[in-house]
């Protein structure tokens, strides 16, 4: 049998191959907004123009999809609210510690727009080496949802990737501290690698913060580093709640912000 040669393509399909980069996931949904009807796609999947990663999702051929190619189909072509976030983002602006020794396992997702109960199904679908986890809460209060977000270059184009400022991420990493102490401590030394935080950001997300254990969190942490930037913190103006949070199980309690913390960091630094 000799090779089968793709049909020339036509207009449709040239605007198509023009605006859809390789590397990256396209959703049905955004084709079929673009009048490419579900006949047609399968078309184009047989003809060799348009390769099938999973129900409802298709790429160009050339290169494979890796992670970024699906949140920046998620971002930009689905236009869903979300960001890379906590750990990940950290991850890419080179802030992160103890990676695995085959590269980041599980990406995290955070909503920072309409309240979204999931990702799309195609998204788990496609085979990747990482992980999508998704978290839904929000963090901040609506009037600044936006804030604190950096715009990522990429190899795809001028596009960009949607992340947490390292300013946001370490908000969203003290969100998912749990009562183990090693939680905890891995936190604290992923914050002790952030010498050089926006203090106006960081005073305009800690206002806008939702979550008191979040707040008290970072403030403990930022006045055990005493770094020069954190001097300009207004910690007067951030809503701190009543009561005590137990944040580590059998840890001590700090008196200052009433939370318990790993007897390690209780000492206070001299």
């Amino acid at each position: 049998m000799g090779i089968q040669k793709k049909a020339v393509p036509n207009r449709l399909l040239n605007r198509l191959l023009e605006d859809l980069p390789e590397g990256v996931a396209v959703p049905s949904a955004w084709l079929s907004e673009r009048g490419i009807s579900p006949q047609l796609v399968r078309k184009y999947v047989a003809s060799g123009w348009l390769t099938a990663l999973a129900h409802g999702a298709y790429s160009r051929p050339a290169s494979p999809v890796n992670w970024q190619g699906v949140v920046i189909a998620l971002q930009r072509l689905a236009q869903q609210p979300i960001h890379v976030g906590g750990l990940s983002a950290l991850n890419l602006h080179g802030l992160a510690h103890y990676l695995p020794l085959g590269g980041e396992l599980r990406i995290h997702l955070w909503n920072h727009g309409r309240a979204l109960t999931r990702l799309p199904a195609w998204v788990s679908a496609i085979s990747l080496s990482q992980q999508f986890v998704f978290h839904r809460q929000q963090l901040f209060e609506a009037a600044i949802a936006g804030e604190g977000l950096a715009h990522l270059p990429t190899r795809v184009r001028d596009w960009t990737l949607t992340a947490s400022s390292p300013e946001r991420a370490i908000l969203e990493v003290l969100s998912l501290v749990d009562d183990a102490p090693a939680s905890f401590t891995h936190a604290a030394e992923l914050f002790e690698g952030l010498s050089a935080l926006r203090p106006a950001l960081v005073q305009q997300l800690l206002e806008g913060c939702t979550s008191i254990k979040v707040k008290r969190l970072f403030l403990f942490l930022v006045t055990r580093q005493d770094a020069p930037w954190s001097r300009k913190l207004k910690i007067n103006r951030v809503t701190l709640g009543q009561g005590k949070r137990q944040v580590t199980r059998g840890g001590k309690l700090n008196v200052r912000f009433s939370i318990t913390v790993p007897e390690q960091f209780s000492v206070t630094r001299g």
